[in-house]
């Protein structure tokens, strides 16, 4: 009897744990499908009048973006550059990348989250090393939406 239970507990864990280890793992996907999801105009009205954040992020496919205080701005508050690192998807459809930007001498390390159905981009900053998640509660953070 011991012998039959051993045998399908191991035909269990043989079979069934491969699936649940595979639900955690992340899709890598080329920087070149990242940047066609990634590289638009995003946008959030609610930061056109704060000092931390500009209300419309233009990313250029070129690694170089363009940030605005508001739609009717001509001139942008910040340019730079950025390159993507590392990007995945996670097992809900997620875009994750791993991004360093640069503001002139300035290095910040960028984790950016893009929903499943690529309309609404979170991202966390810190200058020192790359963040681990996207967290509201950090004040490198924001969200913005596809214009």
């Amino acid at each position: 009897m011991k012998r039959k239970k051993f045998f399908f507990v191991g035909l269990v864990i043989l079979f069934v744990a491969p699936l649940v280890l595979a639900q955690d793992q992340k899709k890598e996907i080329s920087v070149d499908e990242a940047m066609k999801i990634y590289c638009i105009t995003w946008i959030n009205p609610a930061y056109y009048e704060s000092d931390r954040h500009t209300g419309i992020k233009i990313m250029n496919k070129d690694g170089t973006f363009e940030w605005y205080r508001n739609e009717t701005s001509e001139d942008p508050t910040w340019l730079g550059e950025y390159e993507i690192e590392k990007s995945w998807i996670d097992k809900d459809g997620n875009v994750w990348l791993n991004m360093i930007y640069w503001f002139g001498a300035i290095k910040k390390y960028m984790v950016a989250k893009i929903s499943d159905n690529g309309n609404t981009l979170e991202q966390v900053y810190f200058y020192h090393v790359y963040p681990t998640e996207v967290n509201s509660e950090v004040r490198g953070y924001f969200i913005m939406k596809k214009k």
